[in-house]
């Protein structure tokens, strides 16, 4: 009896342990217009790492790499990200790309992007007509049209959002649902994102994308433009720990990064100039970077010349203070006065610079 006591803790332990065992997928591909010799990369999609390289050799490519998931959305990219396509990978799957348009490659092998490539032909026509509303947007001069078509926008943005929604409820068992929940749980808010979240299966709760839900649900404050800022502590460059609430100056911009982010570091430069125009004028930054190496972070700190406050937890994606503060999205920035009030969101380049001249004249 206490043999068999121990051999059903073991199958338990067994089950348990095969979310961790890591999966390799095999990708195979195809190109058209793209010359022998042609470096192709694989990697992940958050946080970006680099898996696998190869050349393209008489059209053909394989490229293998390993996750901890049994479906993965990778991507495979040239130089410079001169061409890429995102894509999610099951065990053997294959592409075929041509030349400057990898985003239309055609993907086998894999039913999740099946899946995917359904939903987003069904979302296509809302698509469209939301394209079509903001070129017509910035071309309209007369104010009560330019309200008439603002109105039109909202209705079908609200119409996606439906949706992706009602996708997520009726699809429970789908790694597609939990990405997507994921992904717009803070724009959604707490609230809907537990109910949705609570109707997803076992299978897709114990998911990357499932555990950044339920992380977000736990930590997030829903903090809104007008409400007061929540305060957080994490370890600085040298390993000191250090507050928001620490940081003394009449606006502080808090700045969520990562090395790994291609927008956030091209935004940089930019961030730096107006940090050393402002600086002795009462601004401050802090950044927190979702990174999960430490010596990537410290390098593009580096690199980037960045001369302001910069900390992490080193968890990645999952930074406690990215989820407190519900991050989607990197670069995301919120700007802060001296008595702890949100005053603005995601101000980059010009907007951030017009904001601080008016602001600290």
């Amino acid at each position: 009896m206490k043999n068999l006591k121990n051999l059903s803790i073991l199958l338990m332990l067994l089950i348990s342990s095969v979310s961790a065992i890591a999966q390799t997928f095999n990708i195979t591909g195809t190109t058209t217009g793209l010359a022998d010799g042609t470096w192709l990369y694989l990697r992940t999609s958050s946080p970006e790492k680099t898996l696998d390289s190869t050349k393209v050799k008489n059209g053909k490519f394989n490229l293998v790499g390993k996750t901890n998931e049994k479906v993965s959305q990778l991507a495979v990219y040239t130089a410079k990200y001169e061409n890429y396509v995102f894509f999610w990978a099951e065990q053997n799957t294959h592409l075929q790309l041509k030349n400057g348009e990898f985003k239309k490659a055609i993907i086998t092998g894999s039913k999740t992007q099946l899946q995917a490539d359904l939903r987003n032909k069904l979302k296509e026509p809302n698509r469209k007509l939301q394209d079509s509303l903001i070129q017509l947007l910035a071309k309209e001069k007369d104010i009560a049209a330019k309200q008439e078509l603002k109105e039109k926008l909202n209705t079908a943005k609200n119409a996606e959002r439906e949706f992706d929604i009602n996708d997520v409820k009726e699809n429970p068992n789908s790694l597609i649902s939990a990405y997507i929940l994921s992904v717009y749980a803070s724009n959604w808010g707490k609230e809907k994102s537990a109910e949705l979240y609570n109707n997803l299966s076992s299978d897709m709760k114990n998911t990357t994308y499932g555990k950044t839900i339920s992380d977000f649900i736990m930590l997030n404050k829903e903090i809104k433009i007008g409400g007061k800022f929540v305060d957080f502590e994490q370890a600085n460059a040298t390993g000191k720990k250090i507050k928001l609430s620490a940081i003394k100056a009449k606006y502080i911009l808090l700045e969520f990064w990562g090395s790994w982010c291609g927008p956030c570091r091209e935004e940089n430069p930019n961030l730096v100039k107006t940090y050393n125009a402002y600086k002795n004028k009462g601004f401050e930054i802090l950044g927190v970077a979702a990174d999960e190496k430490k010596e990537q972070w410290l390098k593009a700190i580096k690199d980037d010349n960045l001369p302001w406050e910069n900390v992490s937890d080193l968890k990645g994606d999952k930074n406690e203070a990215a989820l407190i503060y519900g991050i989607n999205a990197f670069p995301t920035n919120y700007l802060i006065d001296e008595k702890g009030i949100i005053i603005a969101k995601n101000l980059r380049g010009e907007e951030l610079k017009k904001k601080l001249a008016e602001l600290l004249p």
